[in-house]
């Protein structure tokens, strides 16, 4: 066995890194790459229909439904997480688990030829499967991760909920429960949290299931059964980060830059990290699905007393194991940033410079992490609350681990102070890489952002020597006063009060909301010392300041022209002069509305209709652009026939930041994957992204028939009463009419209220609700505009372009072409 585990390992590094090789100083985030899986190339009709191919043909009626409608939620579900980008494929991680995976179906093989491994980009630390047979290991698990025998314990326990199809029976057995309590709701006896209890009730029993199945899966290999106390024990842990370890209170010490330990927790305040107990008795029975690990690992423990088990914790080469958790978490520095955990991102940062202090990749994370802390904090103070808000919501009371101090500081350090801190780093990394444009937008957003605090150079403090910033410290209080003026409605001139909060704060909080750095302690004071003596600081400084009033004076007038056009709702929208556009995966969903006479109406998913619906809406998006002569191009996911690898990556990339453009609060903060986006935009030879989306929900004709029927006999009905009425107006037998007009007009208006009564929400059964919206974003200068809206009520069958949607299309393509 050892000498097989040498030569594994002197082919991994003698063949398998150069495949592999990744520079971690120059890291670069890993990105679906290679063949594109078997179960991206289906679209969701397609799946739907084998599945349903699949299904016994024994079964029951009743059962074939709750199956059929079993198979199109998940389908739904696995298929829009496979498009949404996160799942990787083609990487060196998939290839580490893929390993791991089939070797354990080599002990299951009723499950060989059904079960796909991917590795979603997620910080949870845990794994998934579905019936289906996709099992999904998080990045969050990979990098916690101690050994490769957690790692194929885990993924036993998954590949059990496949073969026994628990989420198949936890479906199965929530509409038994559903059912149940509708029945008991009828006697008056309904109770939500019973039905709840017993849910998780069961689901806690299929865990018990999964793991002593996984567990025979798992005896069978050659892996060391010491490994599953510690893999209970990092999935009791989930909740922390992948170390724990104390943060380094120096580690953003250089130069100038030297913060003093009073902005940091005394370490007698720190958490302390929770005990692993048996928590059934306390744990929230509404709220769980899983039982206690702690409780798992002891029937685990108790299962495995005796037996003759392997002596493994690593098959494949442990440096091979080694590297790939590395890989993981580097990888979630960048998630954690994307999802805006700032605090956890910086403390991931610092575990891994200390093996990787060159990483320029690192170092930008930290410079992007820290800056938006600075820029949020800067949007808190907008609201009139400043630093103390922040103080107030005590975040970092909550949390466990090494990062609690990073949480604290960020809540505890002044908007000054931190936009002083981040400014700093933001200089020095744009000092050691001056020809990166992207470190040198972020160096120059954040001289913006103390710019709201320091209006002008000349109010900068001045320079302390190595010497003065020493005794400064010295003087250090034990802990920070926050003495800073606040910025009130009432300390305002009497003629601005009513004036908007936010316009009020853009233009008054210079005057009114700072305070004296030369007064009380201040790290502002003296942080910024090595950049005052930088000879092109001061004219950056003055720069930034020009250009930022020349975006602002010129959002002020795209405001002022959007509001006058909004107020005179006759005006034409402006063209866009544009002559090239990328059209980036809109939004596409058909909703079937299945009424019933006396049931409550359901709806399902359609995606016959949908495929059908996202042909035609590229279709018109084609034809409408060949007329106006405008440029498109297409990145769609869902277009099977032209997806490979790099444009599913791409699409990951650009939904990304448009996720990040929209909940900023400022178009200037620069976004953080700006440079993959540009690269994009750069192959497809146009900045312009154009997304949206189209909805559509109808009903189901055949079910309706009887609804439409009646409201059609009672529009007759009352047609020809009305008739009636007229006539006997005009005859001087005129009673013999009126009796006969009442009736009709009657038995119409009963027949059609009858059937509005029967089921408020079918809108009399005939019409379909439609929303679409466009808008388009240009990734040079993050700005973006809403070309197109539509919220209509139609009657269009379902899987149809409506002609008002066309023409709304067919408008967008006009006026993004059109020059004005």
């Amino acid at each position: 066995m050892q000498k097989m585990q040498f030569w594994a390992l002197l082919l991994f590094l003698l063949i398998g890194q150069k495949g592999w090789a990744q520079d971690f100083d120059d890291y670069r985030c890993l990105s679906a790459s290679g063949e594109v899986p078997k179960r991206f190339l289906l679209n969701s009709a397609q799946k739907y229909e084998l599945g349903l191919a699949q299904l016994d043909p024994g079964l029951s009626n009743k059962d074939r439904k709750t199956q059929a409608k079993f198979q199109q939620q998940t389908i739904y579900t696995i298929d829009d997480l496979l498009r949404s980008g996160k799942v990787l494929f083609g990487t060196p991680i998939n290839d580490y688990v893929n390993k791991v995976g089939n070797r354990l179906l080599e002990h299951t093989p009723e499950l060989k030829g059904k079960v796909d491994f991917f590795v979603i980009r997620s910080s949870a630390v845990n794994a998934f499967a579905t019936a289906t047979g996709v099992v999904c290991v998080n990045m969050g698990l990979l990098a916690q991760l101690e050994n490769e025998a957690q790692l194929a314990f885990v993924l036993s326990h998954e590949l059990m909920h496949v073969q026994k199809q628990h989420s198949l029976s936890q479906y199965e057995k929530d509409l038994a429960i559903l059912h149940e309590s509708k029945q008991r709701s009828l006697l008056k006896k309904a109770d939500f949290n019973s039905a709840l209890l017993e849910s998780n009730s069961y689901s806690r029993e299929l865990e018990f299931e999964a793991d002593k199945g996984g567990l025979d899966i798992f005896l069978k290999t050659q892996y060391n059964t010491a490994a599953l106390k510690s893999a209970f024990s990092l999935l009791n842990y989930a909740y922390l980060l992948y170390d724990t370890t104390a943060f380094d209170l120096q580690y953003f010490n250089e130069g100038s830059c030297q913060l003093d330990p009073s902005i940091f927790l005394p370490e007698d305040s720190l958490n302390a990290i929770s005990a692993w107990v048996d928590d059934s008795e306390n744990t929230d029975t509404l709220k769980s699905t899983h039982p206690s690990t702690l409780r798992r690992w002891e029937v685990v423990e108790g299962t495995i007393s005796g037996k003759t088990t392997g002596d493994q914790f690593f098959i494949e080469p442990k440096a091979e194991f080694e590297r790939i958790r590395k890989i993981a978490r580097f990888e979630l520095a960048s998630y954690y940033l994307h999802n805006f955990r700032f605090e956890d991102a910086i403390y991931v940062v610092q575990l891994l410079r200390k093996e990787e202090p060159n990483s320029r990749y690192l170092r930008e994370v930290e410079v992007q992490a820290l800056h938006a802390s600075s820029r949020f904090s800067m949007y808190g103070a907008s609201s009139f609350m400043n630093s103390d808000y922040r103080r107030q919501l005590k975040t970092y009371s909550k949390i466990e681990g090494g990062q609690q101090q990073l949480y604290f500081m960020s809540s505890n350090l002044r908007a000054v102070e931190l936009a002083s801190l981040a400014l700093y780093k933001a200089w020095k990394l744009h000092k050691d890489y001056p020809e990166d444009k992207y470190f040198e937008n972020y160096y120059r957003d954040a001289i913006y952002v103390l710019q709201q605090h320091i209006p002008s150079f000349d109010k900068l403090p001045e320079a302390m020597s190595a010497a003065e910033i020493k005794a400064y410290l010295a003087k250090a209080p034990a802990a920070q006063e926050y003495p800073i003026v606040k910025v009130t409605k009432d300390s305002l001139p009497k003629a601005l009060q009513d004036v908007k909060l936010k316009t009020l704060f853009n233009s008054y909080r210079k005057s009114y909301g700072y305070s004296d750095l030369n007064k009380g302690y201040n790290i502002a004071r003296y942080i910024l010392s090595d950049l005052l003596i930088d000879e092109t600081f001061k004219s950056d400084y003055e720069q930034v300041e020009d250009y930022h009033q020349q975006l602002m004076q010129k959002d002020s007038i795209d405001q002022a022209q959007a509001e006058a056009r909004k107020a005179n709702k006759k005006a034409k929208e402006p063209g866009l002069g544009i002559d090239s556009v990328l059209y980036v995966n809109p939004y596409l969903l058909v909703v079937n509305t299945h009424p019933h006479l006396w049931k409550e109406t359901n709806s399902s998913l359609d995606f016959k209709r949908r495929d059908k619906v996202l042909a035609k809406f590229y279709k018109e998006v084609y034809r409408a652009a060949k007329k106006e002569g405008l440029h498109v191009q297409t990145l769609d996911n869902r277009n099977v026939e032209e997806l490979d690898a790099e444009r599913y990556a791409e699409v990951a990339t650009i939904k990304d930041w448009l996720r990040f453009r929209v909940n900023l609060d400022s178009r200037h903060h620069p976004i953080f994957n700006q440079r993959e986006v540009d690269r994009i935009c750069k192959k497809y030879g146009s900045p312009y992204i154009v997304t949206g989306g189209y909805i559509q929900q109808g009903y189901d004709r055949k079910i309706n028939r009887p609804i439409q029927i009646a409201v059609a006999a009672g529009a007759a009905s009352i047609i020809t009463g009305a008739i009636l009425t007229k006539v006997g107006m005009s005859k001087e037998e005129g009673n013999d009419y009126f009796g006969s007009s009442s009736a009709l007009l009657i038995t119409g208006v009963v027949a059609i209220v009858a059937a509005g009564y029967v089921n408020a929400d079918l809108k009399f059964g005939i019409f379909s609700e439609q929303l679409y919206f466009s808008s388009i974003f240009n990734t040079t200068n993050s700005t973006y505009e809403t070309i197109g809206f539509s919220n209509k009520i139609g009657i269009p069958k379902l899987g149809s372009l409506p002609r008002r949607i066309k023409n709304q299309i067919r408008k967008d393509i006009k006026r993004i072409k059109k020059q004005d």
